[in-house]
């Protein structure tokens, strides 16, 4: 017997007719009558009979509907337990750019619940210039922000990440000038970053074509051979028998490239749980 056949059994000694049951639990007659009788097979017992005033339970199928109650009562003791438990961790709300929520914060939420898991989270995707709006609105308690934004508030570099063209399979660096420029949501920070490597490379800024905002359009876009994206970060997935990625470097040689920062309010060292976090983010990342 499952859940369902002990809730039919307090429903139907309840109502004492297959007709009202089935229409409590949202079942045809026909069904329950099968499942009764699957249930007096199981037990080999009858458990009802039918009468002109409807159905009369068995001094077996009282006993059965007894243990049901009893079931249901632990079962649902059991829901509340666990649903009280979820009901009183502590919310978390993160700010999160489109590119780290794509690459990187499945692992790090997947190792974290492995671990600990003692927080619920919220999630909030963004750029990371409305992120920080946001963090000092207390809109958010943690932000994750690409670049190098001011914050006067205690802050961690998670990572480096370096800026990438990815261009059409066996296209040269010279040779990118002439196509047009795939944005994908870039924020001001990417764009003035782009738009500066551009003009000191080629003498111009780039002929800007088509405007998505995901990453992931944009490089389809590139695949289909409709021009170039810049993306920071080099586990973006991309056909390599259609695309590259190659490294943008400053006028030293140097890869350009930017820190990932995981940006904190004040509230979040008042809990230990989401200390808890911030420190196993540190190690996640290898932080020193």
């Amino acid at each position: 017997m499952d859940n369902l056949d002990w809730k039919i059994l307090t429903v139907l000694y309840e109502t004492k007719s297959i007709t009202k049951a089935a229409e409590i639990l949202y079942m045809s007659q026909s069904s329950l009558t099968k499942r009764l009788r699957s249930m007096e097979k199981e037990w080999e017992a009858d458990i009802v009979r039918r009468s002109s005033k409807g159905v009369i339970f068995t001094e077996q199928g009282k006993y059965l509907v007894g243990r049901a109650r009893i079931v249901l009562d632990i079962i649902n003791e059991t829901k509340e337990h666990f649903s009280r438990d979820v009901m009183e961790k502590e919310l978390l709300t993160i700010g999160v750019p489109n590119s780290y929520a794509r690459l990187h914060f499945p692992r790090l939420l997947k190792a974290y619940i492995k671990e600990y898991n003692h927080l619920q989270f919220k999630t909030v995707p963004n750029s990371s210039d409305v992120i920080m709006k946001q963090l000092v609105d207390g809109a958010v308690d943690i932000g994750i922000i690409c670049g190098d934004y001011p914050f006067v508030g205690e802050h961690i570099v998670l990572f480096h990440e370096d800026l990438y063209v990815v261009a059409p399979h066996g296209i040269k660096l010279d040779d990118i000038e002439q196509l047009p420029l795939i944005e994908s949501n870039f924020n001001p920070m990417v764009k003035s970053t782009v738009d500066q490597w551009w003009k000191q490379y080629f003498g111009s800024l780039p002929h800007e074509a088509h405007r998505f905002p995901f990453a992931e359009i944009a490089i389809e876009m590139v695949e289909q051979g409709l021009g170039v994206t810049f993306l920071f970060g080099a586990d973006w997935s991309c056909s390599q028998d259609k695309v590259q990625m190659i490294p943008i470097l400053d006028r030293d040689g140097i890869p350009i490239s930017r820190n990932v920062s995981m940006m904190i309010s004040d509230r979040c060292f008042k809990s230990v749980a989401i200390s808890d976090f911030i420190t196993f983010t540190e190690k996640f990342y290898q932080v020193n």
